[in-house]
């Protein structure tokens, strides 16, 4: 987590009350600036002047137009001012791991020389060091799930299917929390989007469905409130209803349709309601819809 946010003066007026208690919530600090050169490390300064970016401090840019940020380097984008709660909860120790670990696998993946490869392996365990020294979890464990890969690193897929009839939506029970989510999971290496989808939906819901639609495709890190050590895609497809007989399985507890102002409670590092309502919108307007995508 950063330890500041300074805003430009002249945002102030776009920080509203309620935005000042989300701010407080997650202890936030901030404050107002016109000049943006102030020295201080592991600070954001919040900005959508192209001509006010600090050369002290971590940008953090608020597009107007998408195409803005070709004429800003050395930023982080956001599209909406209440995204800098993200921004600002990011863990730069991590961010700083995650890095180490990609370079240093990178070089375990193409390099012949042995030297080169014992000094990666030395920096891969430096970054598992960093984590298990500032989350207290054992280093074995933070070796297999972070650090077990082989080859080029690349993010993970997962498919989601969005069955919607009579403007409600079917969500499934997770056996992990309890909590609701779209049926989906990883992407099997020996299926493609459409055929993972329709399985997915079979073993978790029990449904039968016929994908019709890429909603969107996102960067999970950047729509939930926990990070996701590789990185991960996250494809959701809409898609036909045609019938459903849920039986209770390995993953799931239950499969029911629920409309957007009767939620049960979401397993929202699955599933978040702005990604439901993002469902919905492509399921009211699919003939005009344009897949979403960071």
């Amino acid at each position: 987590m950063y330890q500041k946010l300074y805003i430009d003066k002249k945002l102030e007026v776009q920080i509203t009350d309620e935005l000042k208690q989300v701010f407080f919530d997650y202890s936030m600090p901030f404050e107002y600036i016109e000049d943006s050169n102030i020295l201080e490390s592991n600070a954001l300064f919040l900005t959508d002047n192209k001509n006010n970016l600090s050369n002290t401090l971590i940008n953090v840019f608020l597009l107007k137009e998408d195409y803005d940020f070709l004429d800003v380097k050395n930023a982080i984008f956001i599209k909406n001012i209440e995204d800098i709660v993200r921004v600002f909860k990011d863990d730069v120790w991590k961010k700083w791991a995650q890095e180490l670990q990609f370079l240093s696998q990178c070089s375990l993946a193409y390099s012949k020389d042995k030297f080169d490869r014992e000094r990666s392996e030395r920096i891969r365990e430096i970054a598992c060091e960093m984590l298990s020294f500032k989350y207290n979890i054992s280093i074995e464990k933070i070796k297999i799930d972070f650090a077990g890969e082989l080859g080029y690193q690349t993010p993970k897929v997962e498919t989601r299917a969005a069955v919607i009839k009579d403007n409600k939506i079917l969500l499934v029970k997770e056996q992990f929390d309890g909590k609701w989510a779209l049926p989906g999971g990883y992407q099997d290496v020996n299926k493609s989007i459409r055929e993972n989808i329709i399985k997915e939906a079979s073993e978790e819901a029990g449904a039968v469905v016929n994908p019709i639609k890429v909603v969107a495709v996102l960067d999970y890190n950047r729509h939930h409130h926990v990070n996701f050590p590789f990185g991960m895609v996250k494809i959701f497809v809409l898609c036909e209803y045609v019938s459903h007989s849920f039986t209770e399985n390995t993953e799931t507890l239950g499969a029911e349709f629920y409309s957007l102002n009767e939620l049960p409670e979401l397993s929202v590092t699955r599933t978040t309601k702005k990604q439901l309502e993002m469902c919905f919108d492509c399921y009211n307007n699919v003939e005009n819809w344009n897949t979403i995508f960071d």
